[in-house]
């Protein structure tokens, strides 16, 4: 399935978050905006783990200054991701948009939406979340975590580690003390809409950074790392993936499919087995003819399948 062209545009609020009114002069770092670009382009590659596939990429408004308490009042329901950095110690959260249940599960599973979420329009609250599915909030949280430390790499040493999804009821998740802090809204395209998040860090934990992110480095691409992309090519042509040979795929009714017992023949439509499709990963690669040699079956290659619909 392809990803839909989705415009990348970031929402213009996130539950009606304000961002503003702290004394951080986030424009002074320009490193920061760098390190979140950096954030959004990492992501989709970390993200292709959990669906499948690389999402097209995000956007990311520039930084701006924010008050922990007033952005965590503002974001109040809203699940968010809690990270956890051991060096300089402290807190970062991302507060994840109000359908994140809904866009994670439609960008595994390729369904519009779980059948255990609220249907729209109905007044009872939503269904708690199964254990699957909070398992792959947490993964798609973790995945966010990997993209920004990659993202941070140049200018801080972030080592943000998940640490737990919470529903944002806490003026005290990030700590006792209320204080300044960097605020960017962020979009992620997903297969069934962009979701929206709001990356939200303590000037705690960029303080000890600060001359790092002054800096302005060039505009000039960076030199290939033929190391990595060499690395890179020798693990991608040994990842395994399933590959399946399809004789023929015949409908049937529900009742039909009770009915089979030992010894039900199923008739075939094809004459004979000379377009066996080979598929890998659930795609249409190659058309193959079946024979047998040796004792084995075995399939000889004869030509690409047509492109699926």
């Amino acid at each position: 399935m392809s990803w839909p062209q989705h415009a990348v545009a970031p929402r213009p609020d996130l539950k009606g978050v304000r961002i503003g009114g702290s004394s951080l002069a986030v424009e002074r770092l320009p490193g920061l905006a760098r390190a979140l670009d950096r954030f959004v382009a990492e992501a989709p590659i970390r993200l292709a783990g959990l669906f499948g596939e690389t999402p097209p990429a995000g956007a990311v408004e520039a930084p701006q200054s924010a008050t922990i308490f007033k952005a965590l009042h503002d974001c109040a329901g809203l699940t968010a991701a809690i990270y956890e950095n051991a060096d300089p110690p402290g807190r970062l959260i991302v507060a994840l948009d109000e359908r994140i249940d809904d866009l994670v599960l439609a960008s595994v599973f390729g369904e519009d939406a779980s059948p255990n979420r609220q249907a729209a329009g109905e007044a009872a609250s939503p269904a708690p979340r199964t254990a699957i599915e909070t398992a792959l909030i947490e993964a798609f949280a973790r995945a966010l975590g990997q993209a920004l430390e990659a993202g941070f790499a140049q200018f801080a040493p972030l080592r943000p580690t998940f640490e737990r999804l919470v529903v944002l009821a806490d003026l005290h998740a990030l700590g006792r003390r209320d204080g300044a802090a960097a605020a960017a809204r962020v979009t992620l395209p997903m297969r069934s809409g962009s979701c929206a998040g709001l990356l939200l860090i303590p000037q705690a934990l960029l303080a000890p950074f600060r001359k790092a992110l002054e800096r302005v480095e060039a505009d000039e691409p960076a030199a290939p790392d033929k190391h990595w992309a060499r690395l890179m090519e020798t693990e991608v042509q040994h990842t395994r993936l399933p590959v399946n040979a399809i004789l023929d795929e015949v409908p049937m009714t529900l009742a039909n499919l009770a009915g089979l017992r030992v010894g039900s023949v199923l008739r075939l439509k094809k004459p004979a087995l000379d377009s066996v499709r080979l598929d890998c990963a659930g795609r249409g690669v190659f058309l193959c003819r079946l024979g047998q040699g040796d004792g084995r079956y075995r399939l000889e290659v004869t030509g690409s399948a047509a492109p699926e619909a």
